[in-house]
């Protein structure tokens, strides 16, 4: 259980060990924010807690364009402590909704869908479907933000079935086009490196760069400095980036 008064000290004195730990929505903006995001703190009773960021996108929050929430540390807290809903969580990190529906997922994991739904709203409080959505939002984003990819090469790789759906869960979320989003003077190249940047807490040592062979393609993880890390994807295809990524980061975490 999040404790409001102490994420509202964290987000306070924007503590880096509290990163990716919780979400900050502001009611007045309708953005959630991570603790370390550096726009003014907004007063006590403007704000509320929730424990990921699909929480408090389910709940109408948008992702705050400043501290950027699908660059956040992973918390392995939120998720709880059954074998079964990490084991989902891991397989949604994966692109297993994107492939198939919440009924192939339950099937994977020897259970009714009912029952997986029943065990997600009991335990995270969020639907599997909430929890995709947010992952499809955060990838795309990242990429666009990221990388020089065409914008219809990053819906495919986020699992959008057109290019309208993802114009459209964009303007729903920032209010905004994809190519409203990409950083001042980015010209698409498909054949450019795809690297993309993700936050660690304080507590972790980076170290030196890090190889990772995936089941498809490559990764290089290197440190960035401000409690960054790089992750350069080589001959990972397009339908693979999200499981890349997430594949990259659980190596990298598990080894620290």
């Amino acid at each position: 259980m999040l404790d409001p008064d102490q994420c509202y000290a964290a987000i306070q004195r924007r503590d880096p060990a509290m990163d990716g730990l919780f979400f900050t929505a502001v009611h007045t903006t309708r953005i959630y924010c991570r603790p370390v995001c550096p726009a003014r703190t907004p007063d006590r009773a403007n704000v509320t807690f929730h424990a990921s960021a699909a929480a408090a996108q389910a709940a109408g929050y948008r992702p705050c364009l400043r501290c950027r929430p699908e660059t956040a540390p992973d918390s392995p807290a939120w998720a709880g402590t059954l074998a079964s809903i990490n084991r989902a969580l891991r397989l949604i990190d994966d692109g297993a909704l994107a492939e198939g529906g919440v009924a192939m997922l339950a099937e994977r994991l020897g259970m009714t869908d009912r029952h997986l739904r029943r065990l997600f709203v009991e335990h995270l409080g969020l639907t599997p479907l909430a929890i995709e959505a947010t992952r499809r939002l955060h990838l795309a984003k990242h990429l666009v933000h990221d990388t020089r990819l065409p914008l219809t090469d990053i819906a495919f790789a986020a699992g959008y079935g057109s290019v309208r759906r993802f114009n459209e869960a964009f303007q729903a979320a920032f209010g905004r086009a994809p190519s409203a989003l990409r950083r001042e003077g980015t010209l698409p190249d498909p054949a450019a490196s795809i690297t993309v940047t993700i936050a660690h807490r304080p507590d972790f040592n980076p170290g030196g760069p890090v190889e990772i062979a995936l089941p498809e393609g490559h990764a290089e993880v290197t440190p960035a400095g401000d409690r960054t890390l790089r992750i350069t994807l080589t001959d990972v295809p397009l339908p693979a980036l999200g499981r890349a990524i997430a594949a990259a980061k659980r190596a990298v975490f598990a080894g620290g």
